[in-house]
């Protein structure tokens, strides 16, 4: 008897600065050592420190293709991904059918694909991102990190906006910008809002 390649979908959560895309990038070097072929898309909306590669905010990068955040680049991740082993979606909150993103991760996931996506599970208001609950869900396996919370040194779980003066600002949902702009908080110093 010989056993079905099983997929899986693996979902790496948490805040921003709690090293989401260095897993993700570890966890597809790790697949790409084992001789799997892989690919990482991202969303062209994500060009905080490069047109093309995936970055980490310490400097690790990873070449990725990078899609359109809409219907057109969720297309090319379905088509595309099913010609490799290992499928790497970072950022995937930047997307903006979440749903449709959800649907192609099972998808590749039932053809036997390893299907690793990273995203923000709360955005910067403290509420779930998106559809980032449903894809948590749905996922194999959940890898929630923290990081420190840049008031008071504990576990961070959220994503503080911030102005120059590290003040808490809220507004739109969706802001790509860099570390000068949000933190990390524990749930005792994040602030919410009114």
């Amino acid at each position: 008897m010989h056993a079905k390649k099983c997929g899986r979908l693996e979902v790496i959560a948490g805040p921003m600065f709690s090293g989401k895309t260095t897993e993700l990038i570890r966890l597809l070097e790790r697949e790409e050592y084992a001789g799997k072929t892989t690919v990482m898309f991202k969303p062209e909306v994500d060009n905080r420190y490069h047109e093309r590669n995936v970055v980490t905010h310490k400097g690790a990068s990873h070449e990725a293709l990078v899609v359109s955040s809409g219907g057109r680049g969720l297309g090319q991740i379905e088509k595309l991904g099913k010609g490799f082993e290992v499928v790497g979606i970072d950022e995937a909150q930047f997307f903006r059918n979440g749903k449709e993103l959800i649907r192609i991760a099972d998808s590749l996931a039932d053809m036997g694909k390893t299907v690793i996506v990273s995203l923000l599970n709360r955005s910067h208001l403290g509420e779930p991102f998106g559809d980032a609950p449903e894809m948590i869900a749905r996922a194999d396996y959940v890898r929630m990190l923290t990081a420190v919370c840049r008031k008071c040194g504990n576990d961070a779980t959220f994503t503080q906006r911030v102005d120059q003066n590290g003040r808490e600002i809220f507004g739109k949902l969706v802001e790509v910008e860099g570390k000068d702009s949000y933190e990390p908080r524990c749930r005792d110093c994040f602030v919410k809002p009114r």
